[in-house]
């Protein structure tokens, strides 16, 4: 009898021991790939695939090359990130680009509970150490560049349509990137050279990018029509709100003058400087007076200016009463003389 209750007390203990083995590898398992009960736990998140990634290691990391979208667990993606991949770039500076396909074929490989739930890219490229800027950071850049710079041309400016490469490599993570404008800052669209610079001033790579400056101004503009000749006097303009990066070199209503237009424009146009010339002494169909001036007499009659002409220049008139054309010098806005 002591035999038998010996045999069921091992038996029990055998037991109880197999139960704790199971639950014991239930729970390793539970523990080693978490990313399956997370991932049916929390359907809301996923994962973005960078087009652009540096790894320090031998082998690449889900957390070198992915970044979380949406609401995950802290623990989770920690989890996560760590997963180890594929063979990485063998030295520093060394690249290795990966198709869609092939990205996806390696998570599936090595990270099959998640693959479905990451978003990839047309291309990964790989970097063995260094530093990557990726399309949104340098954007910035760009802008942070341009702002105060924009801020001193007056006005309102905006920033926009900021076109930059989708991600840049650095050969150190020491390296810093540095913007330069091509030519003297204006508005419209804007070329800059961006230059990575290392720790001892060489510049180790280039790169071009470009923004567009919008510049919001009060500028003259025609209040009513002017017509071609016509005289720009103050009751023909009036001040209005423009974007002047459609438009070139605008009148700023203060400086130079007078001047009268090249061109007719209609009510509310911009008075660019290509509409405006100076405004002669003496205009085409203007009425002056003829003045002849011999040794002993001067006479003067009414005249009509064939052409326009500046103080000291010789112009054709027509003598209104003679109808005859001769050739007179402008003295002032009422005179010519012929000696």
């Amino acid at each position: 009898m002591s035999r038998n209750n010996a045999r069921i007390v091992r038996m029990g203990r055998v037991t109880a021991f197999l139960v704790l083995m199971a639950l014991a590898v239930t729970l390793l398992a539970l523990a080693v790939l978490p990313c399956r009960a997370a991932h049916a736990a929390d359907p809301g998140w996923s994962l973005r695939i960078r087009e652009a990634a540096c790894v320090e290691g031998e082998r690449v990391r889900l957390g070198d090359i992915a970044e979380p979208v949406g609401t995950i667990r802290p623990e989770v993606w920690r989890e996560l990130s760590q997963q180890t991949l594929w063979q990485g770039p063998q030295y520093s500076g060394r690249q290795q680009a990966l198709p869609r396909k092939q990205i996806e074929r390696m998570l599936a490989y090595y990270v099959p509970d998640v693959a479905e739930a990451c978003v990839l890219p047309g291309r990964l490229v790989v970097q063995r150490g260094g530093r990557v800027y990726g399309g949104r950071a340098l954007q910035r850049l760009v802008v942070d560049f341009l702002t105060p710079r924009a801020a001193s041309l007056g006005g309102e400016p905006e920033i926009k349509d900021v076109r930059v490469p989708s991600f840049v490599f650095l050969e150190s993570p020491f390296d810093k990137l540095e913007i330069a404008l091509s030519n003297d800052l204006r508005p419209g669209r804007v070329t800059m050279l961006v230059r990575a610079v290392g720790e001892d001033g060489r510049i180790t790579r280039r790169i071009s990018a470009s923004a567009f400056v919008n510049l919001w101004k009060a500028v003259p503009c025609a209040a009513q029509p002017i017509n071609r000749h016509d005289s720009v006097t103050p009751d023909k303009i009036t001040f209005m709100r423009k974007n002047l990066a459609y438009l070139d070199e605008v009148w700023d209503g203060k400086s130079g003058g007078p001047y009268r237009m090249t061109r007719s424009v209609g009510t509310g146009r911009p008075l660019e400087m290509s509409f405006l010339e100076s405004e002669p002494m003496v205009g085409r169909g203007d009425k002056v007076n003829l003045v002849y001036r011999g040794p002993r007499i001067t006479l003067a009659v009414k005249a009509e200016a064939l052409a326009d002409g500046d103080q000291g220049q010789t112009v054709e008139v027509r003598n209104l009463q003679s109808s005859k054309t001769v050739l007179a010098t402008v003295v002032d806005r009422n005179t010519v003389m012929v000696r």
